[in-house]
């Protein structure tokens, strides 16, 4: 028998109907996130060889009014690192790249001779992890190219955050020294690194690297709402490539072919254990690989099974509400599978402005019997993994945390006498409310 799905928001009612096959319910999902003002950008969901769903929403350029397809190329943000790893690999299995070599030895103006490519890819390098590290040195208004940046750290002796392999801390800057690694190994500049061998390689036709200035953009830019991207970027490597859900769709299933014993495939490590991300940049769990892009305005997601050869991907460029980030990807599996998406629904949450770190410091029992380890330095939260591994929560929205290198965000819920009673932590692969244990 068939059921019908029923999707509330903020006290409103839509139904998809009643449908044997999950491309017109996937599209009725889709329309409906996109009239309630919830989905701006593209989605493209693939079984094997055969495309399910392949549909664009919205405007790419409001102002332009350049409408929004598969084939829209926009900012995939940290997706690129994907990219990055990849080249880097392959380098490494051409004999051309040591993981375990100091990266001085391509890179010899880097002033760390501690640090590996191994470093660059696990995010253990201790390298700058946020951009705005460079703001005191850099004038405004100056094109930030990866050589400038490498070379401010030179001149100005910055210390490392970390002693190199020893923790996880989230690096997009790591990747952008990574691949021009890789590009100075490839014996060519980073432009053409990604040109020949992944783009043209892979035939990504509509992906492009970023030009530093907005003044230099080829045709229309795909603009972000309402928090567009920066001005002056020209790093690449952890960001900045542009590129079509249907090409990321192409591009991510080209990992299909792979052998399952690929060493790309294998967790990371750092001294403290095993990380939540492979060397190519992807979260893993069992058969199931995915990474996600998030800058500003866009934010981008791809997923697959190698067991069930399910690929889903979508890009967005409306500012994605915090809690459908993992929603999303959820529901489509559902109804790819012929049932029904979540209810969509804010879990109610306490304003992460009135709580205290110390107060969330515990182990919090989930439903399904795993735990999450939450622990706090002052105002600052942590969680730390199973395997041991300690990573920073950030603020995410009004409500939650969001951790890097676990793809994790959870928020707390308070009891009827205003204790922090409950946690609710949400991946892509599922959403459970837990107590402390």
């Amino acid at each position: 028998m068939c059921s019908r799905a029923v999707l509330p928001v903020v006290g409103l009612v839509a139904a998809i109907g009643c449908v044997k096959t999950p491309a017109p319910a996937l599209a009725a999902w889709f329309d409906h996130l996109h009239a309630r003002g919830l989905f701006d950008g593209a989605v493209v969901v693939s079984r094997g060889d055969a495309v399910v769903l392949a549909k664009g929403y919205g405007f790419a350029n409001v102002e332009a009014r350049v409408p929004f397809t598969p084939d829209t190329p926009a900012d995939a943000a940290s997706l690129a690192k994907t990219f990055t790893a990849a080249v880097v690999l392959e380098l490494v299995a051409d004999h051309r790249l040591d993981l375990d070599a100091p990266v001085q030895r391509w890179l010899p103006e880097l002033p760390y001779p501690a640090i590996t490519l191994r470093h660059l890819l696990s995010h253990a390098s201790g390298l700058p992890s946020d951009y705005a590290a460079f703001d005191r040195f850099v004038p405004p208004g100056t094109v930030r190219t990866t050589e400038l940046l490498v070379r401010t750290l030179a001149e100005q002796h910055v210390p490392l955050e970390l002693e190199p392999g020893t923790r996880f801390v989230y690096s997009s800057f790591g990747y952008d020294v990574a691949a021009l690694v890789a590009a100075r190994a490839a014996n060519t500049t980073v432009h053409e690194l990604f040109e020949q061998r992944v783009f043209a390689r892979w035939g990504l036709r509509s992906a492009f690297l970023r030009p530093g200035r907005f003044a230099d953009w080829p045709g229309i830019r795909t603009r972000g709402y309402p928090e567009d991207v920066f001005d002056n970027e020209a790093f690449v490597g952890g960001s900045n490539i542009y590129i079509s859900a249907r090409d990321l769709d192409r591009w991510n299933r080209t990992f299909f072919r792979r052998a399952s014993t690929d060493p790309g495939f294998a967790h990371a490590t750092v001294d403290e254990g095993r990380t939540g991300l492979t060397l190519l940049s992807w979260y893993r769990a069992g058969t199931a690989f995915w990474y996600l892009g998030h800058l500003q305005g866009f934010h981008a997601l791809v997923f697959r099974d190698v067991q069930t050869t399910d690929s889903i991907v979508f890009v967005t460029n409306n500012s994605l509400e915090p809690w459908l980030h993992h929603m999303i990807l959820r529901s489509v599996r559902a109804l790819l599978d012929g049932g029904e998406p979540e209810p969509l629904e804010l879990p109610r949450l306490a304003a992460r402005a009135s709580l205290i770190a110390s107060e969330l410091a515990a182990t919090w029992r989930l439903g399904d019997r795993t735990t999450l380890t939450i622990e706090s330095e002052g105002p600052e939260v942590f969680v730390r993994s199973a395997t041991g591994v300690r990573y920073h929560a950030f603020p995410e929205g009004a409500t939650r945390y969001y951790v890097p290198g676990l793809d994790l965000a959870f928020g707390f819920a308070r009891d009827a006498t205003g204790r922090v009673a409950r946690v609710h932590a949400s991946t892509q692969l599922a959403a459970r409310w837990g107590v402390r244990q």
